[in-house]
This record gives C-alpha cells, sequence and structure tokens, in this order.
C-alpha cells in the first residue's frame, strides 16, 4: 500500500471547493483521471458514482465518507488493487486549506510503486488541486457573487 497527498492553501471560500467537490459534473474538469462521473441523484454515503476514467473503463465508486461542507471519500477498485480518494476542504484565515489524497492498495500497489507510477500520481494530483482551487475561485462570479472564506452557501 502507498499513499500520497497534496496539500494546499487557497483564497477561495470553502463552500466553493466543496461544491466541486459533491457535484460529479464538474470532476472531470478538475479531476486527473476523469473524461466524465455522473450519479443518479444527490451524493450520500454508501451511494455510487460513475467514473469514466481517461483510458475509457467505467468504474462505480462508492461513496465511503461524506461530511457536509467538509469532505467527500471515494472507493474504486480497479483489477487488483483499491484505490481510496479522499478530498477535504477547512475554512482559513484567508480561505480554504485544501487536501487531496491518493491511497493505492491490493497485489498491483507494489508493483505501481517499484516503477515509481506513485510519483507519476503525485504530479497529477498536485495539477487536479491547482485546477480545483482555479474553479473555485472564479464560480461565484456569477449570480449571487462570491463566497466568502467559511461562509456555506446553499446551491
Amino acid at each position: 500500500m502507498w499513499t500520497i497527498e497534496s496539500v494546499r492553501e487557497a483564497a477561495a471560500a470553502p463552500a466553493d471547493v466543496f461544491r466541486l467537490y459533491v457535484d460529479p459534473s464538474t470532476w472531470s474538469e478538475w479531476g486527473h483521471n476523469a473524461t466524465w462521473a455522473r450519479a443518479d441523484g444527490p451524493l450520500v454515503e454508501g451511494g455510487t458514482v460513475e467514473v469514466r476514467a481517461g483510458y475509457g473503463r467505467v468504474y462505480p465508486c462508492r461513496i465511503r465518507r461524506l461530511v457536509a461542507g467538509h469532505a467527500l471519500e471515494l472507493e474504486v477498485r480497479p483489477p487488483l488493487m483499491t484505490v481510496i480518494n479522499t478530498y477535504e476542504v477547512e475554512p482559513t484565515a484567508d480561505g480554504a486549506r485544501i487536501r487531496h489524497a491518493l491511497e493505492v492498495s491490493g497485489p498491483l500497489a507494489g508493483i505501481m510503486r517499484l516503477i515509481r507510477l506513485n510519483r507519476v500520481y503525485q504530479g497529477w494530483l498536485d495539477k487536479e488541486v491547482g485546477k480545483l482551487i482555479e474553479m473555485a475561485s472564479t464560480q461565484g462570479a456569477g449570480p449571487g457573487g462570491r463566497s466568502e472564506p467559511g461562509e456555506l452557501r446553499p446551491s
């Protein structure tokens, strides 16, 4: 098993970040390996979101944890491994602290680490957080304006 994470502070409202987490239609815009994602309704713990990976395969992603305004954790089981994606946002004095983590376990995890795929994934995770910050920082520009740091706006 191996785990990587990317943590950044941003001048974005936590509510704007979290809104992107719970809107699967945005995942392909900021997620590192999603060409589309869809859920049958609002996200709930135990629910499933279908995600099409960049290489064409569609995976059911089970929602392991959902903490309103704070965190989303997904589990996906490609062949011979389990991947846990964790997305977290916390308010700071200037906006938000964003943490994305990827945990890979199973028979292929060791091989992936040996050939240093964890380093490739680290770069993708860092870019993912950057894209998310950019989207969250600009998404509140429409009707209703941008959320204040720490403020939760209704969707």
